[in-house]
């Protein structure tokens, strides 16, 4: 009863706190523009513009957007770290609208002529920045993320590695998938389990964060099982915390977690529309529309959608969606704002296919099984999925108090039915075959309500937070299994009757996770930064079994918690080093009826991170330890019991960079070495060996360049390379799954408020496998996949 009326409580906060948001306070408004009505001449003489952007102190502002308009013709620029910024257009007259994280926007009419122009903007403070009112991030270079330590510290200041993938990064590879806008990330693999349109399964330094690691607008997203998906055309921007972060979220395994930060309505107007086609039938429209519904801008609206036909790589697997996802924000001044965010999506695709080693990356004499080879039943194998969630953001600002609440509501069903493979027979074509049907149904509560406070004792800064979360889910899972009849792979011939399928497992999980937590950052004098955060949870978990008619409770109460130091030189270098801890209740009792206890994981991080002065970039590198220990592992006095004796350690380093490094040239780079072990474990076999799944190197390296003067004024082209290194490919490491290299090529052209755009990946076709768990169990990568898109920008109607 206390903890309903605790969840009440927080879910009327905004309603309380908003009663008593100031509504007489004036708002900056914007000065008449010359954007729409202005002529843009390219034949024109070319000048500079150039000019620096600080706060009402006069400290400098990096990365502030400056955007140069004119008619259809825009062009923006990031602020280096001293503030500086710099044009070089035709003579004539623009609007320049100035925008920064945390102050209010500013803009002002401007008539270039030669040899230039200098103009200076001091921005106001405005909306504290939260992940209620953090605004896109601008090029390919971040210096923020709240996702880390939920108080928008810039990312130098923060003792642990971010990595924040921007919408620009996003739109200039035209990605399509989750997984492919974190797949240049250091540390960070993806397609865990090969091509498989369902889910985006996620690793990040060893450990499989798909389920328990994925959140969205800094809250929890899934629960128990991997069940839903978010389009990345919803998305703003993706942050990527590496190691265990239970001291701000809860449960979780110790490798990092993914926070999709959902798009917000804007306060300009910004309308496209995008039409995609290309390899397997794609055919995808797609529309954003986002403006302010007044003239003071207090009601701002958007409206995302998607409809998508399209087949996959694989014969008889669709990859069909349709979503639309509103947004409603009111904003009566500038201390308060209060998002409302609305989703729903329909899928209909298909499951990945489990293949031999044999036949894949491991000779067979009949020859390599295509890439196209469906192991399942036309007709009968099929994936049908529904998501809806409803949510509300909302923040406000007294004094020198920031009060910040967020819950969702979620709901995923699927249903679906599948005939996989099962290892090949002893003539080695002959695929042995089982039918197996899966149904969902997932619906999740979270709330997270915190204040930060600003404060300053003597020579230390300090910014204060506190913060309860909570959250429920329930979710309903039946599983079903039968044996099916054998096929050729190399020679199918479909048609087969499966069987009635027998259900094997019908359990319902309710979860309930409540935490309090507290954190102070503190920047003594300008250059040492101290970060110490501490938690408690209090976890409930109750496995109802449906078949059986049984019902075990768990209860689980952890503390959890993070330290961290920073040192910030002149030059922009900062030295780091951190320890923090994660947990993860575990379900289920052992056989003689004890509850498991959690995981636990464990971190030491040390690193140095380097933000130079006269350049718009970013760069990290980072070495690590990772323990986690209480792993399930068999009890070999009872075959029927298992043990919580097991550990793995992960070891490694990474490096990672962003930058703008010339006008039009941005790039993102990262390399990362893996070094996982089975430390201790009942299994002797398995003992000091690699767990599959995560390899032992990565890199990737994606650049794009855009023209800005001349003739060829709005041409782009972008190019990436990505290696994965080896994967163990089962548990005893017998075999090992071989290492590759693709190739990713963009072009565009922005003619008008028209963009053209083509991206391939995986350019050269390469046939890989991209994960194996058994010899009997792999699947291939992604072919080569080409798409070609249209974009028309406007902003009036």
């Amino acid at each position: 009863m206390r903890v309903a009326v605790a969840v009440a409580l927080l879910a009327l906060g905004p309603a309380l706190v908003s009663a008593q948001a100031p509504t007489g306070a004036k708002r900056a408004s914007k000065p008449a523009t010359v954007a729409d009505g202005c002529r843009y001449d390219a034949k024109q003489p070319r000048v500079r513009l150039t000019g620096t952007v600080t706060d009402s102190s006069g400290a400098s502002i990096p990365s502030a957007t400056v955007t140069l308009k004119c008619g259809s013709f825009r062009q923006e620029v990031r602020t280096l770290a001293d503030g500086q910024y710099k044009f070089t257009v035709p003579a004539g007259p623009y609007q320049i609208d100035v925008d920064a994280s945390g102050f209010e926007p500013t803009a002002e009419t401007v008539d270039l002529k030669a040899p230039g122009d200098k103009r200076d903007f001091s921005l106001n403070i405005g909306g504290f920045q939260s992940i209620v009112t953090v605004t896109a991030q601008g090029g390919f270079v971040a210096t923020t993320s709240t996702a880390a330590t939920k108080t928008g510290a810039p990312l130098i200041e923060i003792a642990q590695s971010v990595s924040v993938v921007t919408l620009d990064q996003m739109t200039s590879r035209n990605i399509q998938t989750v997984n492919e806008a974190i797949e240049y990330s250091g540390s960070v693999s993806v397609d865990t389990y090969g091509t498989d349109a369902r889910f985006d399964y996620i690793n990040i330094r060893g450990f499989n964060q798909s389920t328990y690691g994925l959140f969205r607008d800094n809250s929890r997203w899934q629960s128990g099982t991997v069940s839903g998906q978010v389009d990345p055309y919803l998305l703003q921007e993706v942050d990527i915390v590496k190691g265990p972060s239970s001291v701000l979220y809860g449960q979780n395994t110790p490798g990092g977690l993914v926070n999709l930060v959902t798009k917000r309505p804007t306060r300009d107007t910004q309308n496209e529309l995008v039409v995609n086609f290309g390899s397997n039938g794609r055919k995808q429209v797609q529309g954003d529309f986002s403006g302010p519904l007044d003239k003071a801008g207090h009601w701002r609206y958007r409206v995302v959608g998607l409809f998508r036909d399209s087949d996959t790589q694989v014969d008889y697997v669709p990859d069909n969606r349709k979503m639309i996802a509103p947004a409603l924000t009111w904003a009566p001044s500038q201390n308060t704002t209060w998002t409302l965010l609305g989703d729903f999506q329909r899928d209909k695709t298909g499951w990945g296919q489990f293949l031999p080693s044999q036949g894949t990356f491991v000779s067979n004499p009949h020859g390599t099984i295509a890439r196209n080879f469906f192991t399942g039943e036309p007709g009968y194998d099929y994936f049908n999925r529904d998501q809806w969630s409803a949510g509300s953001l909302f923040e406000h600002r007294f004094g020198a108090f920031t009060f910040r609440n967020t819950f969702r509501y979620s709901s995923v069903s699927y249903d679906g039915k599948d005939v996989f493979g099962g290892g090949l027979k002893d003539d080695l074509r002959t695929l042995n075959r089982f039918g197996f049907g899966n149904t969902l149904d997932l619906s999740m509560f979270t709330t997270d309500t915190h204040a930060t406070a600003r404060a300053k004792t003597g020579i230390v800064e300090h910014s204060f937070l506190f913060g309860v979360d909570y959250s429920r889910s329930e979710t309903t899972q039946l599983s079903a299994f039968a044996f099916a009849a054998p096929i050729d792979v190399y020679a199918p011939v479909y048609g087969s009757k499966v069987p009635d399928l027998f259900t094997y497992a019908n359990v319902t999980q309710p979860t309930s996770l409540l935490g309090i937590y507290v954190q102070d950052h503190m920047k003594i004098g300008k250059q040492l930064v101290f970060t110490a955060s501490g938690r408690q949870d209090w976890t409930r978990l109750t496995n109802e079994d449906n078949l059986a008619k049984t019902t075990d409770t768990q209860k689980a109460n952890k503390a959890s918690g993070r330290v961290g130091v920073s040192y910030l030189t002149s030059v922009g270098l900062a030295p780091y080093f951190s320890y923090s801890t994660s947990f993860l209740p575990m379900p289920g009792t052992d056989f003689y009826g004890h509850s498991f206890l959690p995981t636990e994981g464990v971190q030491y991080e040390g690193g140095l991170k380097f933000q130079p002065k006269k350049s718009n970039s970013f760069f990290t590198a980072s070495v690590f330890q990772i323990a986690q220990t209480n792993v399930i592992v068999p009890d070999p006095a009872n075959v029927l019991n298992y043990l919580q004796q097991g550990e793995i350690r992960s070891r490694g380093f990474e490096v990672e960079g962003t930058g703008n490094v010339a006008e039009g040239l941005n790039f993102h780079a990262s390399y990362s070495y893996l070094g996982q072990e089975v430390t201790k474990t009942t299994d002797a076999p398995v003992l000091g060996k690699r767990p599959p799944l995560a390899p032992d190197q990565l890199f990737g390296l994606s650049g794009d360049y855009v023209v800005t003067s001349g003739a060829l004024t709005g041409l782009g082209v972008g190019f990436g390379v990505r290696y994965v290194g080896t994967m163990a490919g089962d548990a005893t490491n017998t075999i090992e799954v071989p290492s590759y290299t693709l190739l990713d090529m963009s072009a565009r052209y922005l003619w008008k408020a028209m963009e053209f755009q083509l991206t391939a990946t995986n350019l050269t076709d390469k046939a890989y496998v991209a994960v194996c768990t058994s010899a009997s169990y792999c699947n291939y990568g992604s072919a080569r996949k080409i798409i070609g898109s249209i974009r028309y920008r406007w902003q009036k109607w």
